[in-house]
């Protein structure tokens, strides 16, 4: 599930900022409550046979094993947490202060797509016993999702760290960029191409 964590710090924002929206509608009789409620690894013990990594044509990536309706938390994404502002890689994401989550399978494989039925939501939560909430990330059904899906999300990658996108959806962009930068991507390519002199080999 690459997000570039050491060049995608508006995402991160949008991100935080949709899921404080999200936050404020949820209970504890809401999934992601139940979850909280039954300790931090209650998650884990949730998805491991709700969802699937299998090969795709971009290598891994997860699929649904069940039916998810619209908002369902389809799992906790877990892994190593790493106090590090300087550390990249290419599946890891901003959690806060500095630090990035390094997540571990099955969702670590989560791929990109342009029209994503997947996304990641932050919450502080506390486990049992806990006085001081920790940061948690979920993974969020967009739309409901039918056994044998890839789960997927849109990376919103900036403009710095695009690569060419072959997601294959009707809207693809061509580029796994965050929306708002892909015309300021486009422009820049533009710039950097050869300009055609008219001369003939």
């Amino acid at each position: 599930m690459p997000t570039r964590c050491d060049l995608d710090e508006d995402a991160t924002i949008r991100l935080r900022t949709r899921a404080g929206r999200r936050h404020s509608r949820l209970n504890q009789h809401t999934e992601v409550g139940k979850v909280a409620a039954g300790g931090k690894h209650a998650a884990r013990r949730g998805h491991d046979k709700s969802v699937r990594v299998g090969p795709t044509r971009l290598g891994k990536g997860v699929f649904a094993r069940r039916r998810y309706p619209a908002e369902a938390v389809i799992g906790e994404i877990e892994g190593r947490i790493i106090d590090d502002p300087h550390y990249g890689s290419d599946y890891c994401m901003n959690i806060d202060d500095g630090r990035v989550l390094e997540p571990a399978a099955p969702f670590r494989y989560v791929n990109h797509s342009c029209e994503p039925n997947c996304e990641f939501d932050f919450f502080d939560l506390r486990d049992t016993g806990q006085t001081e909430p920790e940061r948690r990330v979920f993974l969020i059904a967009l739309r409901e999702i039918k056994p044998g899906e890839e789960l997927t999300i849109d990376y919103n990658w900036s403009a710095a760290a695009a690569i060419p996108c072959r997601c294959h959806a009707p809207s693809c962009r061509g580029w796994i960029v965050n929306p708002d930068e892909l015309d300021a991507l486009r422009a820049r390519l533009a710039n950097t191409l050869p300009k055609d002199t008219g001369q003939t080999a």
